[in-house]
């Protein structure tokens, strides 16, 4: 870029989601990308090229040498909590991080609590929790739209620790700060991974079961019809209901008793129209006139709520590193509770040392696990040189 942008942005992970998140806030007016750290040479060599940014092969090394505004970590999650505690050591005034947040506990305390306490806001992951759209739902549900929680549903096996449906229930519930969980899984409770890493170790598979959070709002979370005809999450208030049939997408209803007495029966309901974007709304992905592939719209919208947020101090509504550890939280109880025999289990744990992997192509470097040629294509397809 030959402008000067006034927030100085500094990338770690140039790989295929690093670039086009990248992208995103170099589109902002007032921000520009200026360092980009990365340990594989084929990938620096490429982002940097695009951006017109020095490139370095370590973080330390690109820290060392530029005072950043706004950081980002786009990594796999293994390394994902040094890098962001290196970001919030070297002064930025706010980060963004890709999803998962990281794989044990001691490590997600870690990252939120060295940015908490230096004030700097933890933005994490594209997901549709941070969209408008569900910003406005979680409002409706506070403001009493739909009554008092009577329930939440979750169809879905909440893998990635509970990135989409647990992270959306506990918003929808109020961000309580903890519960009490029972818990099944579908394959070995006692496994570290979700699905089988170089050990050979069947992984635990889908997870599911009831939490109860403090404020008495309930959670009944299903892995077994989500795979078929029903996928999703619902919650189910005195006087309404807000539901959605894909936890990574748009498509958010909302049904409303027709009278003030609570509802009885279906015939009872009617659905408020208009209000939220369609299932098959899709963000465009075509090209612009640079040869850049739009980014998505929930990754722009996180960037102007983190612009604004530099801006004017305006609270950012987007899906931060403690909701993320929340979800984690929770995920990590269930299985517990699974290993247990399906015991109660409290949470937050005690005991902070318990990981909790996601699947290996988190985990690990996607390159090491698809190939060169294959990862080096789609990395070619963010942008048209």
């Amino acid at each position: 870029m030959t402008r000067e942008g006034k927030y100085k942005v500094g990338l770690i992970g140039a790989g295929r989601a690093g670039v086009p998140r990248a992208r995103a806030f170099d589109m902002h007016p007032l921000c520009e990308v200026v360092a980009i750290a990365d340990t594989d040479r084929a990938n620096l060599e490429l982002a940097a090229g695009r951006f017109g940014a020095p490139g370095y092969e370590t973080w330390d090394e690109m820290l060392e040498n530029h005072e950043l505004d706004i950081g980002m970590a786009v990594l796999p999650v293994r390394p994902n909590a040094d890098a962001v505690v290196a970001l919030a050591q070297s002064g930025v005034k706010t980060i963004f991080c890709e999803k998962p947040l990281t794989g044990s506990l001691t490590d997600a305390d870690r990252m939120v609590e060295e940015t908490s306490s230096r004030g700097i806001p933890l933005v994490c992951g594209v997901v549709v929790s941070s969209s408008p759209d569900y910003q406005k739902a979680y409002q409706l549900v506070a403001d009493g739209e739909i009554g008092s929680i009577v329930r939440i549903n979750i169809y879905e096996n909440n893998q990635q620790m509970g990135t989409h449906g647990l992270n959306l229930a506990q918003r929808f519930a109020g961000r309580p700060q903890g519960g009490l969980a029972i818990g099944w899984v579908s394959g070995d409770p006692f496994a570290e991974a979700e699905d089988e890493h170089e050990d050979g170790t069947p992984g635990y598979g889908a997870l599911g079961g009831y939490i109860r959070y403090d404020n008495e709002v309930e959670v009944f979370s299903n892995y077994r019809v989500a795979n078929r005809f029903w996928r999703g999450i619902e919650i189910v208030g005195t006087h309404g209901a807000i539901f959605n049939w894909n936890n990574s997408g748009p498509g958010l209803h909302l049904l409303k008793g027709k009278t003030d007495e609570p509802p009885t029966g279906w015939e009872d309901f009617s659905e408020v129209e208009g209000l939220f974007l369609p299932r098959d709304a899709q963000n465009e992905r075509n090209y612009d006139d640079d040869g850049w592939r739009y980014p998505g719209r929930v990754m722009l919208d996180i960037v102007d709520e983190m612009v604004e947020n530099l801006e004017s101090g305006a609270p950012i509504g987007a899906t931060t590193g403690e909701d993320m550890r929340r979800a984690l939280e929770a995920s990590v109880a269930l299985r517990e509770s699974a290993r247990n025999g399906h015991a109660p289990t409290r949470f937050p744990l005690e005991d902070r040392s318990i990981s909790m992997l996601p699947q290996k192509t988190r985990w690990f470097y996607k390159k090491t696990i698809m190939g060169d040629e294959a990862y080096m294509a789609q990395l070619a397809e963010q942008k048209r040189d």
